[in-house]
């Protein structure tokens, strides 16, 4: 059983709207199709690995927040700490 609140979790559109963007801004910016993020948005789709990081690049999450975000376990996945 996740011990985590997934009710205290944010959701993909959260991450976005956060980030002060809109689906057609995002997906501009990350080259996909206003209907695909919206398809991420409601969980039809998860995204490529390639897609998944230009998603974080932009929202400015990590990947690990990412996958919270479209309720993928990520149990017993490591944080490392950034080393550009």
């Amino acid at each position: 059983m996740n011990t985590e609140n997934s009710q205290d979790q944010p959701t993909l559109k959260t991450l976005r709207e956060s980030a002060g963007l809109t689906q057609p801004e995002l997906s501009r910016r990350i080259n996909a199709g206003i209907r695909t993020i919206g398809d991420w948005e409601r969980g039809v789709y998860a995204p490529s690995f390639d897609r998944a990081i230009a998603l974080a690049r932009e929202l400015g999450v990590s990947l690990k927040t990412l996958a919270k975000s479209m309720k993928m376990d990520v149990s017993g996945v490591p944080d490392e700490p950034d080393q550009d």
